[in-house]
This record gives structure tokens, C-alpha cells and sequence, in this order.
């Protein structure tokens, strides 16, 4: 019993010169760190929309859609690609991914069901034999959205400066394209779905 006293007020004692000094190692280094820190901020997103007239949430997401289709297939077309067409059930399966993002805000290729575009494609036909590719991208201004152009560009610009989303859209093995893009007053979000041959 004395033995474990002892011992215990040794391990106490080494345990309070130990905090001491990473407190001390610590305090000199703050400067470093808090320098460090600033540097790593990110700077806050500002979307930059012209001065117009208010649209609703539906016409918005109509002319997002056609404008991001438009765009993909411009930088298709400047990399010697063919340009690609519509397709209906991939059209589904994108409004079907972009309402429930929306609705239970999250972003991500998979649902909270761990349902994939796959699966997303599969209620729509039989079997998926074809290969498929997701680009998902929100957008959210508490201003609100009220520019098609200016989101556009912004999702574009990211998916284009994105290696993964930049394969998919200038991938030689796809056909076929379809965007869907559900949005509100303050947030849009948008999901572009590719498609091989095979559907």
C-alpha cells in the first residue's frame, strides 16, 4: 500500500513538470501557430450576381440547367470531343438526386440510404449496362439566387478546376448527358449525370 503511494506521487509529480512544460513549449510557438492559422482562412465564397429582376426558383433552375449543358459540351467541342445528347432517364435520375439533396441538404454522390447513381439510374430501366458518371455541385447566397450566368460560372469554373469532375465531362466513353438543378430562393443544387452507350 505505501509502495503505491509513493509511486503514485512520483507519477503525479513527473505528470505536473510534463505539463509544464508543453505549456511552456506551447506558449512560445502560439505566435507561430496563430500566424499559421490566419494564413490557412479561407477566404468566405461571395457569389457576384448582376443587378436584375427577381426570378422564381423553378425558371432559375431551368436556365441553370440549360447553360451548364451548353457549357459542358463547349468544352467538349474545344477539346475536339464530340458533343453529347440528352438522354430521359438519366434526366430522372438527376432530378431525383438534386430534389433529395435539396430537401434533406446534404452534397454528396451518396444518399443517407448509401444509394448511388447507379441505383438512381437502375428505377428507371431494367439493368445499367452502361457506364455512368455524377458531377454534383450547390450553390447558396442568403441575398439570394437570382443569376443564372453567375452560377454557372462558378460551378463550371469548380467542376473544370477539379480534376475528377473535369474527367467526366471531357470523357470520350460517354454518349449522353442530362443536368437537373432544383433550387430555392437562397440555394441551388445541381446534378449532372453521364451515360455510355447501353441504356
Amino acid at each position: 500500500m505505501n509502495f503505491f503511494h509513493i509511486s503514485s506521487k512520483k507519477t503525479h509529480k513527473n505528470e505536473l513538470k510534463l505539463f509544464i512544460l508543453v505549456s511552456v513549449i506551447c506558449a512560445s510557438l502560439f505566435p507561430f501557430f496563430s500566424v499559421y492559422a490566419q494564413k490557412a482562412k479561407k477566404k468566405a465564397f461571395q457569389l457576384e450576381q448582376k443587378e436584375g429582376e427577381l426570378i422564381s426558383p423553378a425558371a432559375l433552375s431551368q436556365k441553370v440547367e440549360g447553360l451548364l449543358f451548353e457549357k459542358s459540351n463547349q468544352e467538349r467541342v474545344k477539346k475536339g470531343l464530340v458533343a453529347l445528347k440528352k438522354l430521359d432517364v438519366i434526366k430522372k435520375a438527376a432530378q431525383d438526386h438534386s430534389k433529395d439533396m435539396i430537401t434533406r441538404q446534404y452534397l454528396s454522390h451518396f444518399s443517407p440510404e448509401k444509394k448511388s447513381v447507379v441505383d438512381r439510374v437502375a428505377k428507371y430501366v431494367q439493368e445499367v449496362r452502361a457506364s455512368l458518371g455524377e458531377n454534383l455541385h450547390s450553390v447558396q447566397s442568403q441575398k439570394g439566387l437570382s443569376d443564372p450566368e453567375a452560377i454557372t460560372k462558378v460551378m463550371m469554373e469548380d467542376w473544370m478546376g477539379s480534376k475528377s469532375h473535369r474527367a467526366n465531362i471531357l470523357s470520350d466513353k460517354y454518349t449522353r448527358m442530362e443536368i437537373a438543378c432544383i433550387s430555392s430562393w437562397t440555394q441551388i443544387f445541381c446534378t449532372q449525370v453521364f451515360a455510355s452507350e447501353g441504356l
